[in-house]
């Protein structure tokens, strides 16, 4: 299984944004990458971005969640 996980480094402890259920004693492979403020700015411009674009869903663009439930 290969997934990513955002998290801190706080000492010599990771802590992960989102809850991780793995059972007790499993081996991971970790690899880290730092993101510097320019590069996360640019991530988060890029999902806002997408975010007001709307999302195609078959004939009619959605731009947010209550276009959809109000069909």
């Amino acid at each position: 299984m290969k997934k990513v996980y955002k998290g801190v480094i706080e000492d010599n402890t990771i802590r992960f944004d989102e809850k991780i259920e793995f059972p007790f004693g499993t081996q991971a492979f970790v690899t880290l990458k730092t993101i510097n403020k320019e590069e996360q700015e640019e991530i988060k411009n890029r999902q806002l971005n997408l975010l007001d674009k709307g999302f195609y869903l078959g004939k009619k663009l959605y731009l947010k969640r209550e276009d959809f439930y109000e069909r």
